[in-house]
């Protein structure tokens, strides 16, 4: 998968981040005891799901074109031919953006 789609698809998932109120300690324990008295199907179906995420997160490594991509965007990083900015502000971008999206498909 090219680059840029995955980067398209990563853009139409922010909206599905939330700031999420809990610790992480706090989020361990509700899946604990969500685990322990699920029933098996929904236990494999969160294992399948996490699982598949896990190895989505690795499996773009073993691609040449991405990591060539990669190679590319860190070179001209570090000549300086490129401006990094803050993770802060690519999510609020990336916010403003996706709910301009969403007040166009209003009208």
């Amino acid at each position: 998968m090219p680059i840029k789609t995955v980067f398209a698809i990563k853009i139409k998932c922010l909206n599905l981040i939330k700031p999420i109120k809990m610790t992480t300690k706090e989020i361990r324990k509700k899946l604990q005891n969500y685990i322990a008295s699920a029933e098996e199907e929904k236990v494999k179906a969160l294992y399948t799901v996490l699982e598949n995420g896990v190895q989505q997160m690795f499996s773009h490594w073993d691609d040449p074109e991405f990591v060539a991509e990669m190679d590319s965007r860190m070179k001209e990083f570090k000549e300086g031919t490129v401006k990094a900015i803050p993770l802060e502000e690519f999510f609020a971008n990336s916010r403003k953006y996706l709910e301009s999206l969403k007040q166009k498909d209003a009208v």
